[in-house]
């Protein structure tokens, strides 16, 4: 009795089987007639695409660049004398002495300041402090090299003081006439140290 209840069990399971597979079949798409190709008269033009070689690859935009600030140019008039700093015949020579003189405009009365503090004139020279601290020395124009007596800080009472020496620009004597030479001197704040800087 018990081999009948277990081959009706297999028999059963058997058809279970059979019966899950015929209802997952129904569901597959039996093969499909594939097309006959067609004939053309005429072969087929090629594509007008480009190979991907031959697609044109855009850059990435450049990252704009900023444009660094115009230098600053000026002219130092003395309050005193009315007349401007000046190197004497525009002449770039190391060791030129300084002058006042009447303001023309010309590149010996130019002067660009730089971030540093330098006072630029005739391209590479800089006004240059070559006292080493000794007041009444003539100031000069000197090939620029960065060093701190070439760096000048203009102060709210209108002098011009040298980073080095701490001296201020100076004409000489007081004088108020062409021609009279630029020193340094101890910062009084009088009128032949105070300077308008023009642009």
């Amino acid at each position: 009795m018990a081999a009948v209840v277990w081959a009706l069990a297999v028999l059963l399971a058997l058809a279970a089987v059979l019966g899950t597979v015929w209802v997952l079949m129904r569901g597959v798409p039996g093969p499909q007639a594939v097309p006959a190709p067609s004939v053309s008269a005429a072969p087929s033009a090629p594509s007008a695409s480009p190979s991907p070689s031959a697609t044109p690859v855009s850059d990435p935009s450049p990252t704009p660049s900023v444009a660094p600030p115009e230098p600053t140019v000026v002219s130092l008039q003395g309050v005193a004398s009315g007349r401007c700093l000046d190197v004497p015949g525009g002449v770039p020579v190391d060791g030129a002495t300084l002058q006042v003189y009447d303001c023309n405009g010309t590149g010996a009365q130019q002067w660009t300041a730089s971030p540093s503090g330098e006072l630029r004139a005739l391209g590479s020279m800089c006004l240059d402090d070559p006292s080493g601290g000794a007041a009444g020395t003539a100031v000069t124009v000197w090939t620029c090299h960065g060093g701190a007596n070439q760096q000048w800080e203009p102060q709210a009472d209108g002098t011009v003081r040298n980073a080095a020496t701490g001296l201020c620009l100076d004409v000489s004597g007081a004088a108020t006439e062409n021609e009279t030479q630029v020193i340094v001197y101890d910062c009084h704040a009088g009128d032949n140290q105070r300077w308008t800087v023009s642009g």
